[in-house]
């Protein structure tokens, strides 16, 4: 029988996506569409896969059409990004539980370099740290969904049972596809994580 391998994303999974909620605090919901249309969006997977530097992706960050709307400097987002982190406590608590009976766990998160600000933050810093293994689509010029994210896993971590923990509908199917037992988390209701561990990895917990 294979040992489990756990793979935990990090935003919406273990921690509440910075970015939304500065987003909120710094734009009047009557401006969201605009934000939404003006965003520079390939400069945003650019940036999460490493291939352009933070400076690039400020400049690039909005389309010339909407430069002028008065939309807030991306400089400002991030500051208020970073200002605090909201941990999801009931899914730090099982990554804590499973490490503390010997499992193996490990990060795979679409994220830039930004990372870092957020292991500044002790509790989730010293957690990351903790675990076997972390990949960031910065580090590896490639992102969730893309086969070779998972394959990248499997190399390091041949012959596991991947199970695999994600808020995004799309990065959960194409892990199925991939044969990995694929769980989507929903942060409204973290408690079915637990749920879901308990019934198919009795004693995981």
């Amino acid at each position: 029988m294979r040992s489990p391998l756990f793979v935990f994303d990090l935003m919406d999974t273990l921690i509440q996506d910075p970015f939304h909620l500065a987003l909120k605090e710094l734009l009047p919901r009557e401006h969201w569409e605009d934000f939404k249309n003006g965003r520079e969006k390939q400069a945003f997977l650019d940036f999460e896969m490493g291939r352009i530097e933070e400076e690039d992706f400020f400049r690039r960050f909005y389309l010339d059409s909407h430069k002028d709307k008065g939309l807030p400097h991306p400089k400002d987002l991030k500051e208020k990004m970073f200002s605090k982190i909201t941990p999801i406590t009931e899914t730090l608590e099982i990554v804590k539980s499973l490490r503390s009976k010997g499992f193996s766990v490990i990060l795979a998160s679409n994220y830039s370099i930004w990372y870092k600000e957020v292991m500044k933050f002790p509790e989730i810093g010293e957690l990351l740290h903790s675990l076997d293994a972390l990949y960031f689509s910065c580090e590896m010029g490639v992102r969730k969904p893309a086969q070779e994210y998972f394959q990248w896993i499997e190399t390091d971590f041949p012959g596991k049972d991947y199970v695999f923990i994600d808020d995004n509908p799309t990065n959960v199917e194409v892990a199925g596809y991939m044969n990995w037992n694929a769980f989507k988390f929903n942060p409204k209701k973290p408690g079915e994580l637990k749920e879901f561990l308990t019934e198919q990895y009795p004693n995981c917990l």
